[in-house]
């Protein structure tokens, strides 16, 4: 039988529910339906229900397909009305794509970069690097790689491509300090941000200011992302914008070298073919905001950005729910490029409320909306989140006194909030009350001078949530927490004198990461692992770095290492001709 299409509006009418169990059910083609064989298979009860010993789905290669997998027809040639050729070609305006193009140009390559962009483009500001001259310069010292990587390795059930991992991590401090000296010369300070201390890894990223302070603390990046423009233009990169990539032209029907991409301009719809000599280098971020490949490749998304499908807005610098409709990962699929190994790997971030930890909720007692305590609460917030899909309604809350800061503080752990650098002191207990009567205030924390109106103003039951700060005051008391086995470091009484604190954690769906199989040298794959001559990728769509959930365990990383790192030393591999 041949393969069926699988439209978007077929999509929607088919649900969620329905999309994630044809998913699982055929995850080598992320299959919608059966088979018209498969349903022919399957006998049928009296009542019209298919009883489940006999529902089977074949795995065949006539297994129907996701409309975003199936190609377009091509752009002919009397559509074309401009052709710009060059030596590389690369797609996409963000960090990693201006990246690879000035470190390519710098060793002499001849370079056009277009971007569906009308400027410079990106989001965040955390970016990692195993060392660098700033650090020295600070006195940060690197953390040790040997137990976290272990740790690291383990999260993503060694689902990842260790050799990507290790390539990027040796080549940080070089990539590192080749930017810092780009930032400094374009003016910008370059500052070092703290992070988690209990995840084994790294508690700091670069940032890079305007201003030299916190204020710009993970918001920076554009500066960044501006010097790389202008020091690409000083090395006469061509730079083109508001110009949508649309279709990858390979030779030999699937076979050959990918020579080129036709886009649209984006004023009027003309078509301009861009011919590449020797490498077209894809750097269009992510497919967040294309629901239907959320549905095929990571459904338990799909509830917290929605069904309804919107235009991608390539100016957005920062959204939570989505931001761009992966046009590089299906032109890569559309001419032969292979989709990741690894299972796809949502960043979801939660709340901060209560936190002694830069990116963590807090780490006393949560209780969820049925007032049970239900987890060791010494974790991240996006482990916290990630687990929070599992509670009812997705939402839990961190409970305390006042005597909680003091008593983190008096057990050797300093008190650093998100958007603090390294040349700021540690919070006091005093700033921290201080800060939660402000919240409460502004409607950010709760506070109660009894359980029983706290209870209510959390909409909990008050007898429930007496009995669970009970049994969590007993355990503090042993200095052991028998029911989730937490760091007893984190076990601080619930002063019964009050008053009561309580902040909200919820999971919000950033972004996802990965798509088109990867080798650790940037070159796009086929199903054989076999490298599509001619085609790379960096940024955020690099397949095989991450599975499970971006865990934030390296903050930066993804700037860092796959637009970083990933792009300079593809730029200088292009350059000297490392792939002809």
């Amino acid at each position: 039988m041949g393969s069926k299409g699988f439209s978007r509006r077929d999509f929607l009418k088919f649900g969620a529910v329905g999309a994630a169990g044809a998913a699982a059910a055929g995850l080598a083609g992320c299959a919608p339906a059966a088979t018209d064989t498969a349903k022919g298979d399957a006998a049928a009860t009296s009542g019209g229900a298919v009883e489940t010993s006999e529902a089977v789905i074949k795995l065949t290669d006539s297994m129907p397909t996701w409309s975003f997998m199936v190609p377009p027809e091509p752009i002919a040639d009397d559509q074309i009305t401009e052709t710009i050729e060059n030596d590389i070609i690369v797609v996409g305006g963000g960090m990693s794509g201006f990246t690879t193009a000035v470190s390519a140009a710098e060793q002499g390559a001849k370079v056009t970069l277009f971007s569906a962009s009308s400027a410079p483009i990106s989001r965040g500001g955390s970016n990692f690097a195993r060392n660098s001259k700033v650090m020295e310069e600070l006195g940060v010292k690197p953390f040790d790689p040997v137990p976290f990587f272990y740790h690291e390795m383990r999260a993503a059930s060694f689902a990842v491509d260790q050799r990507k991992w290790m390539r990027g991590y040796n080549n940080s401090e070089e990539a590192m300090n080749w930017m810092i000296d780009i930032a400094r010369n374009a003016g910008l300070e370059v500052i070092m941000e703290r992070d988690n201390t209990f995840d084994m890894g790294p508690n700091y990223a670069h940032a890079f200011s305007t201003l030299g302070d916190s204020s710009m603390v993970s918001t920076g990046q554009q500066g960044a992302v501006e010097a790389l423009e202008a020091k690409a233009k000083e090395l006469g990169v061509e730079v083109i914008y508001d110009t949508k990539a649309e279709q990858l032209l390979r030779e030999g029907d699937k076979t050959g070298r990918v020579t080129g991409v036709v886009a649209s301009k984006i004023a009027d719809g003309s078509y301009v073919k861009f011919v590449a000599k020797q490498a077209v280098v894809l750097a269009t971020g992510d497919y967040s905001t294309d629901k239907e490949m959320l549905a095929c490749y990571c459904p338990e998304a799909l509830k917290y950005v929605g069904f309804e499908q919107k235009e991608t807005d390539y100016n957005t610098s920062f959204n939570m729910g989505g931001i761009y409709g992966g046009d590089g990962q299906k032109m890569g699929l559309w001419i032969g490029a292979a989709w990741q190994h690894a299972q796809a790997a949502p960043m979801y971030q939660g709340g901060w409320g209560g936190s002694h930890e830069p990116c963590g909720f807090h780490m006393g007692l949560n209780v969820n909306t049925r007032t049970e305590r239900y987890q060791r609460e010494d974790i991240s917030a996006p482990y916290s989140a990630h687990h929070l899909l599992s509670q009812p309604g997705n939402i839990a809350y961190g409970i305390w006194t006042p005597n909680y800061p003091q008593a983190i503080i008096d057990k050797g752990h300093e008190w650093y909030l998100f958007g603090m650098d390294y040349t700021l002191p540690a919070k006091t207990a005093d700033e921290m009350i201080a800060m939660w009567d402000e919240g409460v205030e502004k409607g950010s924390y709760f506070k109660a001078d009894t359980l029983d109106d706290l209870a209510k103003q959390l909409d909990l039951d008050a007898t429930k949530l007496k009995e669970v700060v009970a049994r969590y005051n007993e355990m503090c008391d042993k200095g052991v927490d028998e029911d989730f086995h937490k760091n007893p470091d984190f076990l601080v009484k619930i002063d019964e004198a009050g008053p009561f604190y309580a902040a909200t954690n919820t999971c919000t769906f950033m972004t996802i990461m990965g798509g088109l199989r990867t080798s650790a040298n940037m070159e796009v794959c086929d199903e054989n692992d076999e490298p599509i001559p001619g085609l790379f990728n960096v940024g955020c769509m690099i397949g095989d770095m991450y599975a499970n959930e971006y865990n934030f365990a390296i903050p930066g990383n993804s700037y860092g290492i796959n637009c970083l790192t990933f792009g300079y030393l593809l730029g200088r591999d292009l350059a000297a001709g490392k792939f002809e």
